[in-house]
């Protein structure tokens, strides 16, 4: 299959990029340089309508990775119009080219925990498709948007799209390495995060997996993380100590297992985690 990938040249993009061109033809996209010459490549804003309509030509699938990962850093006006237009703008050019299937890398902030200002819990544990998701911020409301842009164009132009809900993604590079040594020592400070994660190289076998399925439905999101917590600590004491709200608490649930769960997606896809956090840290 020809596979166009946008926001290729982010930490995110290289390795999901490289993860398809084992067995694919493809196409990078990005408005930074690509982190291969040997590629394809379109120089490229998301949130150039026209530019999009030429570079979304002649593939199979878009992977939409371009946008601003978090909403720390940049105005709230920017990290909700790069995210959602730019997401409209990918699908609007699939629509128009004919492309028929489309994978965005939403987020587990639709939820609306990471960076929330007002009090939240999980209704239950592990949390799953059917939780209410309660985005306060720009960047969380922007990647349910974003889904629901999504769902639209499945409905209108029978589009099929596939959102995948990754937590924060771990690269294994040496900066990254460092900053997540201190999280880990100060892991209180992150309860909003749900203290989830997926390795980067399990998000790029999630998108291949999509890509490649042949049973998915026409639109349906999933979350997509490691099986266990980054703290190496018991779950179970964690919400006790933070979430003490959350009643439900699934029976099954222990050890230090994840507060989300993505047996959805292992059910649809076949997605199985293959990573820890202690494996970020190995040369």
């Amino acid at each position: 299959m020809r596979i166009l990938v946008t926001g290729s040249s982010g930490l995110v993009g290289r390795y999901v990029a490289d993860e398809l061109e084992k067995a694919h033809e493809v196409i990078l996209l990005d408005i930074k340089q690509p982190h291969r010459q040997d590629l394809r490549y379109f120089r490229m804003d998301v949130l150039d309508a026209e530019g999009m309509l030429r570079a979304v030509r002649d593939v199979d699938i878009v992977v939409h990775l371009a946008g601003i990962p978090h909403p720390l850093n940049d105005p709230a006006s920017k990290v909700f119009t790069v995210n959602t237009v730019g997401t409209f703008n990918a699908l609007e050019a699939c629509s128009r080219n004919g492309i028929g299937r489309f994978i965005l890398i939403s987020s587990e902030s639709t939820l609306g925990f990471a960076f929330s200002t007002n009090r939240l819990w999980p209704l239950y544990v592990p949390i799953d498709e059917h939780h209410p998701l309660r985005p306060e911020d720009p960047y969380g409301v922007s990647k349910l948007a974003c889904e629901m842009l999504c769902q639209s164009y499945t409905r209108r132009e029978g589009i099929q799209t596939i959102c995948l809900r990754p937590p924060w993604i771990w690269v294994p590079e040496p900066t990254e390495r460092t900053t997540y040594r201190l999280l880990i020592q100060e892991y209180p400070k992150w309860y909003k995060n749900l203290w989830a994660f997926i390795d980067v190289r399990d998000i790029a076998s999630a998108v291949r997996l999509c890509a490649e399925s042949s049973s998915l439905p026409a639109h349906d999101v999933y979350f997509v993380c490691a099986e266990e917590n980054w703290t190496g600590r018991e779950s179970r004491s964690l919400m006790a100590e933070y979430f003490p709200e959350t009643k439900h608490i699934a029976e099954e649930f222990g050890g230090a297992m994840s507060l989300l769960s993505h047996l959805k997606a292992k059910r649809a896809f076949g997605f199985q985690p293959q990573f820890k956090a202690t494996d970020i840290f190995l040369d």
